[in-house]
């Protein structure tokens, strides 16, 4: 319902002005150009964005930081990018670590330093991971190349989508390496050790014989999402569309490329993410969530629910007491209304009937004094009765409080 009534405001706001072309920055390596496409193919012609293709990862950050395109496919960075958020998840880039055959099976620190090592460009998730990880294994510095052609590579260090055909038969002089035991993927892996230092990484098996040429097993090796990101300052409610088209487009996504139908990363991401939702994503995630109110609605029917119990029951309490001090008075009434009786009987000592009544408004102001009695009405009413009384047994309480005072 709330992302209804955001899409209506943005929806009027947009009629006061056209929106500026967009444009959306790729690397030129699949399946970043297919899904692209498909993207492009799918979307409303308001979002339509134009394709820019870019061989170079750096390259491609730039032009995002710079504001030449609005709007790119990049792998979660190891930290954040100023100016820089992300929109969607896309599917997973999948960490291919292959060695040559020749090579014995050693640890990871090991295996970096064997030799010259493909990561991919400077600037890309493979080249800056193997850097950490070289500093980690202390093997630092590495061998790492500029290209993959003017040396050949002992180790292919590289994170993208699945190999396709024509790659695996070029690599048909090395083998795919596991890092680690895929059956110890939940009890402690090193890939998990390595997604607890890197949170935007997480443990990831290939299949055993998805490429039959290069492993017979499964292997355990990393995966991180490919997020289609914005720059910072692109207009919320463009990027709210976009997000909401783009989370519609995902079966179709999946349909071209089966890795994006995996959701071993999860939906949410890490929260230590580096890249921060653009405020029109959040918008878009927030969408279902209950309101305020909503959520703490259990809550609050329990308090007011309390309360009112609560409220009751002092007012029950209060008017029990104040009903047992009235019946206490009323007491006392009576008793005055049977001394008044005393005094119409022949042969009655009238002081005799006025210590009585004096007695009886002492005791009456005791528990007045200690609270146990209301000064309201029911007492004036006592008071003027044993008042009265006392003037009829013909006893002036003045004169009567002097002539004691005389007499002491």
């Amino acid at each position: 319902m709330r992302g209804a009534v955001w899409l209506l405001a943005l929806s009027l706001c947009a009629g006061a002005h056209a929106r500026a072309a967009i444009t959306l920055g790729i690397h030129v390596d699949e399946p970043a150009p297919t899904i692209a496409q498909l993207l492009v193919d799918r979307l409303p012609q308001e979002l339509k964005p134009q394709l820019r293709s870019f061989t170079d990862a750096s390259e491609l950050h730039a032009a995002l930081a710079a504001g030449e395109v609005d709007l790119a496919f990049l792998e979660d960075p190891l930290e954040a990018m100023p100016g820089v958020s992300a929109v969607s998840d896309l599917y997973p880039s999948v960490l291919h670590l292959l060695v040559r055959r020749s090579m014995a099976t050693v640890d990871l620190g090991q295996l970096l330093t064997s030799g010259p090592v493909w990561a991919g460009v400077p600037g890309g998730i493979g080249y800056g991971l193997a850097s950490r990880l070289a500093v980690d294994y202390a093997v630092a510095p590495l061998d790492l190349l500029s290209d993959p052609w003017s040396q050949t590579p002992a180790v292919y260090f590289i994170f993208g989508g699945l190999l396709g055909t024509d790659a695996v038969s070029r690599l048909e002089d090395y083998r795919l390496v596991s890092i680690g035991d895929p059956g110890a993927v939940a009890v402690g892996s090193v890939a998990q050790g390595i997604a607890l230092r890197y949170p935007n990484l997480r443990a990831f098996v290939l299949p055993a014989e998805i490429y039959p040429s290069l492993a017979r097993k499964p292997a355990l090796t990393l995966a991180v999402k490919t997020l289609l990101v914005a720059r910072s300052g692109l207009e919320p409610g463009l990027v709210y569309e976009l997000a909401m088209e783009t989370d519609r487009i995902k079966p179709a996504i999946a349909s071209v490329y089966p890795l994006a139908g995996i959701d071993e990363l999860g939906r949410s991401g890490n929260a230590a993410r580096a890249l921060p939702w653009h405020p029109g994503a959040q918008r878009y995630i927030d969408r279902e969530l209950p309101s305020v109110i909503e959520r703490y609605a259990e809550f609050v029917g329990a308090t007011v629910t309390l309360t009112i119990a609560l409220v009751t029951l002092s007012v029950a309490l209060y008017r029990r007491r104040r009903q047992a001090r009235k019946d206490r008075l009323d007491e006392f009434y009576q008793q005055a209304l049977a001394y008044r009786a005393e005094l119409e009987l022949p042969h009655v000592d009238p002081g005799l009937i006025a210590n009585k009544l004096r007695a009886l408004q002492a005791e009456v102001f005791e528990l007045l004094i200690a609270e146990r009695i209301d000064a309201d009405s029911a007492l004036v009413a006592f008071l003027s009765l044993s008042n009265q009384l006392l003037e009829e047994a013909g006893v002036d309480r003045a004169d009567d409080r002097g002539s004691g005072q005389r007499g002491s």
